[in-house]
């Protein structure tokens, strides 16, 4: 763990990059800044992440709108960045590197097995983490879309040997993603669930094939935005 981050803040910036945040640099890795979106119903989320990591933050989360012409809808968020600072180059160093092109892209670490602890692997899932077969199955899944394959078989692996946790992987085209099969949904919920917000509930099956707690955020609202 980098030194500039208590362990809530590590296992909070790990398992948000191997989700949705991302880092950013206008210092060709000198200086980085953490960047955090969510869509306005789980503006609980992104609120808690902002307090976990305030004393690096001088504004709080903003609403925005955006409208999408490709697909003729309006999508609702809240966000926020972090102060630049190169307190983060440890981090960005692990998760950043360039490609033939010279551009900085995402990757997964190569150690990422000393750095995925069970409330950072909640993070992830609350991120990028879905239900499978909504009432059909306890099963669930990563959404890795945006890592190489190579990467993906990396965290697969991680769950299995660190976690116990019985996965595999399911392929579309160019996509790749991990599924956590429906025999160790009971050990990824006591990994996990201590960890996972309300407002995030029901992205987890509650061991009946239903959602954690009957959560159902459509009525929420937050979707009034």
């Amino acid at each position: 763990m980098d030194n500039n981050f208590n362990q809530e803040q590590w296992d909070l910036l790990v398992g948000s990059l191997l989700g949705d945040a991302n880092l950013q640099t206008v210092t060709d890795g000198r200086t980085w800044r953490a960047r955090f979106l969510h869509k306005a119903v789980h503006q609980p989320y992104i609120y808690h992440k902002y307090f976990v990591l305030e004393n690096f933050c001088s504004q709080k989360p903003a609403y925005s709108e955006y409208f999408d012409h490709r697909v003729n809808k309006t999508y609702f968020r809240f966000w926020f960045n972090t102060k630049t600072s190169e307190k983060f180059r440890f981090l960005a160093h692990l998760f950043y590197k360039k490609n033939n092109q010279n551009v900085w892209v995402k990757v997964v670490p190569k150690n990422i097995f000393n750095h995925l602890t069970p409330r950072a692997l909640a993070y992830w899932y609350m991120d990028d983490g879905a239900l499978k077969w909504k009432g059909v199955s306890n099963s669930v899944r990563f959404c890795t879309d945006s890592f190489f394959e190579s990467d993906v078989y990396l965290l697969k692996e991680v769950l299995i040997k660190k976690f116990g946790l019985k996965c595999s992987i399911q392929k579309k085209g160019l996509i790749s993603r991990i599924s956590v099969l429906e025999e160790s949904y009971w050990d990824l919920n006591k990994l996990i669930v201590p960890y996972l917000l309300p407002c995030m509930y029901y992205k987890f099956p509650d061991g009946k094939r239903g959602v954690l707690n009957d959560e159902d955020i459509s009525k929420d609202v937050r979707n009034t935005f």
